[in-house]
């Protein structure tokens, strides 16, 4: 009798939720330092000069009859001024003269003038005199060789560029959920040694 009994049958299969996670990441990277080096290498930038001599001979040319153009200017243009000023004046005295006495008895004053101007002429002839003057040495400037320049001490500097922070970057992480396995109920009859599904 037992044989021919009908049994249920059920199976449950429980849900199952699968995770996929990914794990939040940070990366640094560090900037390598650079070095920069300037170079420039000392020099003494110093040379010599050449020996010179200078001659001044216009003391001693001066001293017996050249003259630049300055020296005669200041020896000449105040006699030139006096010479004028001189004659200017001896003109107008003879010209009085002859208005005063042209026209008198036994004056002839262009006559006496010139008699007297060439009486003078001829005295200062005969008294010439010699004036002799002591010629000056030329003045002479010797140069002597000078070292001149200044040096360069140059420059040997490093500078290293670096910088305070690291590089970052920061992936975050993930965290996924989804259905493995769903939930489900199985059942179905047995009789005997026969499964009977619905």
């Amino acid at each position: 009798m037992l044989s021919n009994m009908l049994m249920l049958n059920m199976r449950f299969t429980q849900p199952m939720i699968g995770l996929h996670t990914q794990l939040g990441k940070l990366e640094a990277h560090s900037t390598p330092a650079e070095l920069h080096a300037n170079t420039r290498q000392a020099r003494s930038n110093r040379h010599w000069t050449q020996p010179t001599v200078e001659i001044d001979q216009y003391p001693s040319r001066h001293a017996y009859g050249f003259t630049n153009h300055s020296d005669f200017a200041k020896e000449h243009g105040q006699k030139g001024f006096s010479d004028l000023s001189q004659t200017t004046s001896r003109w107008t005295q003879e010209a009085w003269d002859n208005v005063e006495n042209s026209g008198k008895r036994g004056k002839k004053p262009v006559e006496q003038r010139y008699d007297s101007k060439l009486r003078q002429e001829i005295n200062q002839s005969k008294n010439w005199h010699i004036v002799t003057e002591l010629i000056p040495d030329p003045t002479i400037t010797f140069h002597p060789v000078e070292a001149v320049g200044e040096p360069d001490l140059g420059d040997v500097s490093v500078n290293i560029d670096t910088q305070a922070f690291a590089q970052t970057h920061f992936t975050p992480g993930q965290v996924e959920t989804y259905m493995q396995q769903k939930a489900n109920v199985e059942r179905w009859v047995t009789e005997g040694k026969y499964d009977i599904y619905a």
